[in-house]
């Protein structure tokens, strides 16, 4: 089968979706099926072909890195989709490659896969800064939403949040669940030099005794790093064994350090900026608890790879994403601040051996997000959406 991927960004840079795309073509080549990504490339001044990726030229998002903007229809871009004769098209944007997709789909008559990562409701503010506007423009982006998905033959999401979501806009067909999965053995201890976490350890100024926090993710407004710094502060400030350490880049960076700065926990608190993926393996072995306060997950890819690395999870309880967490298991939820102290210090009071427990406990939860099973599972959406194509046809 060959299946064309169409995605607003895509490597060098490193993000949730980039990961699950690059996790699904590998496993879509290892079982013999051929994958071109269409994707943007600011950078890029004409179109081009590089190792199984289609490259557009684009015009650059600041506010979100990596991410770029083209015009959807293109007749030079649609005759390297048309050379490369998909039996499918699998769109990962509603936007202007995702569109473009969409148009190619309708001028080579294949059908088409869409899967939503992102809850845009938790988006909205970068369009409407208040209230009033919210209420103006929400009805409108969920009519665009209810249009994409509507134009697609099947559609994917990795929880039900994205159910619930899209029953919002107005959809009402149904929706395939595949959580997301990665390739999780570069994050298991075993295959982790010592040294490497030894090394991340130092660099990040991690002593014997001390407590530390990891989160990985874009430092964007919707991600409430605010409320974790501040949860954090107000159970751990002046307390020099509690560390959180905090790996991204993103537009909200400068008022995250503003607030460090304030809460008087700049000595504990770190932004350590955006970090190569290929790096992170030995600083999640360096942490003991992988945190996060942000309601706009959908089966977030770094709390897979924190629980491959045996971190236990501290989430702000989302009700309609909670499926990765078993509490007691692999993590536990808080509400308010009071709740995260209360589970920073139940942690606290564990044994070493009851840690080191623990870590193996969370790692082994991984298992069920197997690369394999992923790949089957988007392969029989597949063959459902080619058979539903054919009988419309």
């Amino acid at each position: 089968m060959k299946i064309a991927i169409f995605t607003e960004t895509y490597f060098p840079y490193i993000s949730g979706v980039v990961t699950h795309i690059e996790t699904l073509k590998k496993g879509l080549e290892a079982q013999g099926h051929k994958v071109l990504i269409v994707t943007t490339n600011p950078k890029a001044s004409t179109h081009y072909i590089k190792d199984g990726v289609l490259y557009c030229p684009s015009i650059s998002i600041k506010k979100i890195y990596g991410a770029g903007l083209t015009n959807p229809v293109n007749l030079r871009r649609m005759q390297y989709v048309r050379e490369f004769d998909p039996d499918l098209l699998h769109i990962h944007t509603e936007f202007s490659i995702g569109l473009f997709g969409l148009l190619c789909a309708r001028h080579l008559k294949k059908p088409v896969v869409y899967t939503l990562h992102t809850m845009y409701d938790d988006y909205l503010f970068y369009v409407a800064p208040n209230a009033h506007m919210e209420k103006v423009v929400k009805p409108g982006a969920h009519a665009y939403f209810r249009n994409v998905a509507r134009k697609a033959t099947e559609i994917i999401g990795p929880s039900p949040k994205v159910v619930e979501f899209l029953r919002r806009c107005g959809v009402e067909r149904h929706i395939n669940i595949v959580p997301n999965t990665v390739d999780l053995s570069d994050f298991l201890i075993e295959n982790i030099p010592a040294e490497k976490i030894t090394e991340a350890k130092k660099d990040l100024g991690i002593q014997p005794g001390d407590i530390s926090l990891l989160f990985v993710g874009r430092l964007g407004h919707e991600k409430s790093l605010d409320v974790l710094i501040n949860d954090f502060a107000d159970h751990c400030a002046g307390k020099s064994q509690y560390k959180l350490f905090i790996v991204g880049d993103g537009p909200e960076a400068e008022n995250l350090q503003r607030l460090i700065l304030t809460r008087g926990v700049a000595s504990q608190v770190r932004l350590l900026g955006r970090m190569d993926h290929s790096k992170l393996p030995p600083y999640f072995q360096a942490c003991n608890l992988f945190a996060t306060a942000s309601l706009s997950e959908i089966n977030s890819i770094s709390m897979l790879e924190a629980m491959a690395s045996g971190l236990y999870v501290l989430q702000r309880l989302d009700l309609y994403n909670k499926e990765q967490i078993t509490p007691g298991e692999n993590g536990d939820f808080f509400i308010e601040s009071q709740d995260f102290g209360r589970l920073l210090t139940e942690y606290t009071a564990r044994s070493e051996e009851d840690r080191l427990a623990l870590r193996s406990t969370v790692t082994s939860t991984t298992q069920r997000y197997g690369a394999e099973e992923f790949t089957k599972a988007i392969l029989n959406v597949y063959e459902r959406a080619i058979y539903e194509y054919r009988i419309k046809r």
